[in-house]
């Protein structure tokens, strides 16, 4: 896997590229994987990738897998009980991302965005960002730490940067305190449970397939929401909808995870203070000062976790209630029938999806994810 120096201490990114696509107009989607996940968790959708004139860039965060591991200062500020230095570690983290995007961009010679040839197009070109799950917390920071770029950078990137996709977030990615066990149920904050017990009990909870009662969505009221939230997963599944992760190989699910980060940093950022992602939130989505023309899409997934769920509507709630009028325009795509992981669950139907949202003028508001083919309402 290549490298890409991402900071002056000469951390690096170890990332998966498909390439470059066969045309001078491709689009790149950039890839930032969940807590505990690598990059290859999106594997599955880099043989779609040309169909689509796309190229897909997957990335290591730091800490994982062949990426530079955290310094012991690094790790102190992430760890650390000041807002301050928390607030100063994940502003870091945001800033190597965007080091990482303009390297790609004077490196591997990114086509900018081009104008688009026909009515329902944005054009080709450009760059999309896309955080799934945990890693909406760094695509976020990401954004939000534009404004400390060189103004030469700022607007180098503005002439590439497209889309921006919040998929299926993590609990707290948007500042939000973090739910009770009775509330939304995750085996990672339940004290009942031996840490053998949590490493045996995750991989059913985080990609089984629940049955939530969402009806009114987003408009429920917040106990409305909890009272519809299926604590475990549908009881005797058809076989696609098995928790997936057991359904891998070991050898996928062994290339896949990398358990050992959760205890080395990773739940560290699980005690970060919101008000930390919450700024980061509120600088990258709120104003448009920076890339004004960025198109942002939240996706979520009906039939995951509650704890994706619950952020989804709470973002969902913000702008319906309280969006500042010179805010970005907050798409909404409903995933019907997909669990936590359409990526690997239904990659081509996952990868039209995705060029959808970067370059069609017309955005869904629900996608039915269980048929042959994907099936698009409310256009």
């Amino acid at each position: 896997m290549p490298l890409a120096s991402v900071d002056q201490h000469g951390s690096q990114y170890c990332f998966e590229d498909t390439g470059p696509a066969q045309s001078s107009d491709y689009t790149t989607l950039v890839l930032v994987h969940g807590a505990c996940f690598q990059a290859v968790i999106f594997e599955r959708l880099f043989v779609h990738a040309a169909a689509h004139n796309m190229r897909l860039v997957a990335v290591n965060m730091r800490d994982y897998r062949g990426s530079t591991p955290y310094s012991a200062s690094e790790l102190a500020d992430l760890s650390s009980a000041d807002v301050a230095r928390q607030t100063a570690a994940i502003r870091a983290r945001g800033l190597e991302l965007l080091t990482f995007i303009l390297w790609l961009i004077r490196t591997e010679g990114i086509p900018p965005l081009s104008p688009a040839s026909s009515g329902n197009s944005k054009g080709g070109g450009g760059i999309a960002l896309l955080g799934w799950s945990w890693g909406n917390k760094i695509t976020l920071s990401c954004v939000a730490q534009a404004s400390h770029l060189s103004p030469d950078d700022v607007e180098t990137l503005g002439r590439y940067m497209r889309t921006l996709i919040l998929f299926d977030p993590s609990p707290r990615a948007f500042g939000a305190p973090a739910s009770s066990l009775e509330e939304s149920y995750n085996p990672l904050n339940d004290a009942s449970l031996s840490p053998e017990a949590k490493q045996r009990v995750f991989p059913d909870w985080v990609s089984g397939y629940y049955s939530h009662s969402l009806d009114g969505f987003p408009s429920l009221h917040r106990d409305e929401l909890l009272a519809g939230f299926a604590r475990d997963p549908i009881a005797n599944p058809p076989p696609h909808q098995s928790a997936t992760l057991h359904r891998m190989s070991s050898d996928e699910f062994a290339r896949i995870i990398n358990a050992d980060v959760v205890a080395r940093s990773h739940l560290f950022y699980e005690l970060v203070d919101g008000k930390v992602y919450a700024d980061n939130t509120r600088v990258a989505l709120r104003s448009t000062s920076i890339w004004p023309n960025v198109r942002v899409v939240l996706v979520w997934c009906d039939m995951s976790v509650s704890e994706t769920v619950l952020p989804a509507w709470g973002l969902l709630r913000q702008v319906q209630e309280d969006w500042p009028t010179n805010g970005r325009a907050i798409h909404s795509v409903r995933l019907k029938g997909a669990n936590h992981f359409p990526h690997w669950e239904r990659p081509k139907r996952t990868m039209q999806l995705f060029d959808d949202l970067i370059r069609s003028q017309r955005i869904p508001e629900d996608v039915e994810m269980q048929g042959t083919e994907p099936v698009y309402s409310k256009l």
